[in-house]
């Protein structure tokens, strides 16, 4: 079975967190806290009692010993040796683990059985006992008044009695103690878990219910809904600014609605004037055709030095630009179908840059490139995009018109599309008419024609893309073009 690493089990127990309710994490905040406070306090508890049993029974060894010694020098002073063997064999006797040893000075036991059969005692090496498992006490003997005439007038004691008693029997009695109080806390968990488990649901879970059940109910248009009776404290307040934003939300409905059946109506009525107008440019542009080509016939037939020649000459160049400025008004209002197809960036961006080379060198205005390497390739009609391109070189060639730098980079992003800047340093637009310049027939040439942006925007945003400006005046103007890249085969 394959283990979970703890950093990714910690990322799946964080999602799965913030996936909770609110209540539901409230729950189990304030009980899980509550359940580790009050276990840790209990075991601290249980090893408080473990020890108070322990320094106890270390207090009813010490209390003991005083008997003990007085029946071991009674019996010593009467040459009563039997009632030493008869002690210690009654104590050991008791339990299996309960001991009573006497030592001699050295620390070696000595064997009691050989005090009552009147022989010297046997010495032996004193057991080792495991600190952790039992509790071991050594109570010296002292040499009093009435044992110099046998021992001597040794300062040191005689000998001492070690008093064995294990822990596992005391801490056994503290366990079999604390059991009815454990009883208590795990019913004292159950009490107050289901007891917390109904105030969250009712403090927390059925309010939050109802705001988000009537959420669902406002964003499947129902704007009449409202979230009373909640009880008090932030929720009410909550409810307030919920029932508040509803009624505005209704009420900019209602407002845009009617908005809208003003706009669709003049939409229509723009729509039909639209149509018209681009009827009337067609059957304008005839005659213009006609007008010009008659133009240059009475221009080539009059004499060069004649002063109709030369007024012939403007009107041809006004007439030029009345049928330059219709053709741009129909491809505007009939943009061509475009034809799509794989295509590379550099195609347009050369042919483009090409075309204008010419009038660039004349304005000394500097090209600088920088095209990325391995561009992914664009899905669409490259005609169409080399005329966004044109318009804008011929807009930044404009906006430089004592020389200056026009910079054109092109790089790919991450989410599967191009950017393509062109950046010039001219005088830029002013705040005011950054927001119109995409609005048709707006321009600050006199002698433009206010279509090419949209017409370049027209074309972009046919293609999914974007495109944007940005200006410092005194500084350039930055036009920025999006483009998605063509999916892979």
């Amino acid at each position: 079975m394959r283990r979970l690493r703890p950093d990714r089990l910690l990322r799946r127990l964080t999602v799965v967190w913030r996936g909770s309710s609110l209540a539901r994490q409230t729950f189990i905040a304030f009980y899980s806290f509550t359940v580790i406070v009050t276990a840790i306090t209990f075991m601290l508890y249980i090893q408080d009692t473990r020890d108070s049993v322990i320094e106890m029974e270390r207090a009813t060894m010490t209390s003991m010993f005083p008997v003990i010694e007085k029946v071991i020098t009674d019996a010593m002073l009467r040459q009563s040796r039997g009632a030493i063997t008869h002690l210690f064999s009654v104590h050991n006797h008791q339990g299996a683990d309960e001991r009573m040893f006497l030592l001699d000075s050295d620390k070696m036991t000595v064997n009691t059985q050989d005090l009552a059969a009147g022989a010297k005692p046997r010495r032996e090496t004193s057991r080792a006992y495991d600190p952790d498992k039992h509790i071991v006490m050594d109570f010296p003997i002292q040499n009093r008044s009435g044992c110099v005439r046998c021992h001597g007038a040794n300062a040191g004691p005689l000998g001492y009695v070690r008093l064995v008693s294990p822990k596992r029997d005391r801490q056994v009695v503290a366990e079999a103690n604390l059991k009815g109080r454990l009883i208590i806390l795990f019913s004292s968990f159950l009490i107050v878990g289901l007891w917390t488990l109904i105030v969250v649901r009712r403090v927390i879970d059925e309010p939050m219910g109802r705001i988000i059940s009537a959420m669902h109910r406002v964003a499947r248009g129902a704007l009449d809904t409202r979230v009373d009776d909640l009880p008090s404290g932030e929720l009410r307040s909550i409810a307030r600014g919920f029932n508040n934003m509803v009624r505005l939300l209704e009420k900019d409905r209602r407002e845009i609605v009617d908005l809208h059946r003003s706009q669709v109506a003049h939409l229509d009525r723009l729509a039909a004037l639209g149509e018209l107008s681009a009827h009337l440019a067609h059957e304008v542009r005839n005659p213009l055709t006609g007008i010009s080509s008659a133009i240059q016939v009475m221009q080539l037939e009059t004499p060069v030095d004649s002063p109709r020649r030369e007024v012939l000459g403007k009107v041809l160049v006004q007439l030029n630009r009345m049928e330059q400025t219709m053709g741009n008004f129909l491809r505007f209002a009939r943009m061509p179908e475009a034809v799509l197809r794989p295509f590379e960036l550099r195609e347009p961006l050369e042919r483009v840059l090409d075309l204008v080379e010419a009038r660039l060198r004349t304005q000394k205005i500097e090209v600088k490139r920088d095209i990325a390497a391995n561009l992914p390739r664009l899905k669409g009609d490259p005609g169409q995009i080399e005329q966004v391109f044109l318009n804008l070189f011929i807009n930044a060639a404009n906006a430089m018109p004592r020389g200056g730098t026009l910079s054109v980079s092109a790089r790919a992003e991450a989410g599967g599309s191009l950017l393509v800047e062109v950046r010039d340093t001219g005088k830029g637009i002013p705040g005011a008419d950054l927001e119109r310049v995409f609005r048709p027939f707006f321009t600050t040439r006199e002698n433009g024609s206010g279509l090419g942006l949209p017409l370049s925007r027209q074309i972009i945003v046919a293609h999914d893309g974007e495109i944007w400006i940005e200006s410092v005046p005194d500084r350039g103007t930055s036009v920025f073009v999006r483009l998605p890249a063509a999916a892979e085969v």
